[in-house]
């Protein structure tokens, strides 16, 4: 350390600098300053391991989860779980069944479903899913384009047929399904093929299928389970 009186020319030496030399000298004593507690202190520079950990694990969708979202965009999309991918997982507190649900038009009330976001890579498209903490509740954005390719139940396409022969008088033999289409209707008005629904968001999956009847093209809606087969009332 030299002493004060050894300092005293360095001192009067620098009171002749330029103001802006001065500023400058200051600034590179400061930063080396900074380097040198950077050096001494590394946990100031990085994250302990312990928090980014904690970090990834909010992140992660718990395992039986992850099969879930995926068997279900399997089974709408007909492509194999193996050749599907989650490509985003993203935690979040939903305001209320509404948003949860993808209503278009929901209420401010509050009363948070915590769960996560959920993207699904099918093919080309990329399929957005809701989940609760639980995994009690997956619901797809009814906006998801699904392919034509899933395939309708036998015992539902059976009572879709036998409900088209009783009402057109046409043996079963001569009746044909040309189309069975995989859907969420946003509400049982929708559904019914209500022409003026409410904007409430109650889904309800099934099936758009359609029956060729001699020269027509018969549309039912049908429920998940097969219990609910309603015609297109427009259907002569």
């Amino acid at each position: 350390m030299k002493s004060l009186n050894q300092l005293s020319p360095l001192i009067h030496h620098a009171r002749k600098l330029p103001r802006g030399v001065i500023l400058s000298l200051i600034l590179t004593s400061l930063l080396s300053c900074g380097l040198g507690f950077t050096e001494h202190h590394p946990s100031m520079a990085a994250p302990l391991p312990e928090q980014s950990q904690l970090a990834q694990n909010s992140q992660r969708l718990p395992q039986a989860i992850s099969r879930a979202v995926l068997s279900d965009a399997s089974k709408r999309s007909g492509v194999a779980i193996a050749k599907l991918k989650i490509t985003q997982v993203t935690p979040q507190n939903f305001g209320n069944p509404c948003i949860f649900n993808f209503g278009e038009v929901c209420t401010r009330e509050y009363k948070p479903i915590q769960g996560w976001e959920v993207i699904v890579q099918v093919q080309e498209q990329s399929w957005t899913y809701h989940v609760n903490k639980s995994g009690s509740q997956i619901i797809l954005d009814p906006k998801v384009e699904v392919s034509s390719n899933t395939k309708l139940p036998k015992a539902i396409a059976n009572k879709v047929l036998s409900d088209a022969a009783k009402r057109s008088e046409v043996a079963i033999a001569n009746l044909k399904i040309t189309q069975a289409k995989s859907q969420t209707f946003s509400n049982s008005c929708t559904f019914n093929f209500g022409e003026i629904c409410p904007q409430i968001y109650q889904p309800v999956e099934g099936w758009v299928v359609t029956v060729q009847v001699k020269g027509q093209s018969w549309t039912y809606h049908v429920n998940k389970s097969g219990k609910q087969i309603v015609l297109d009332p427009q259907v002569t």
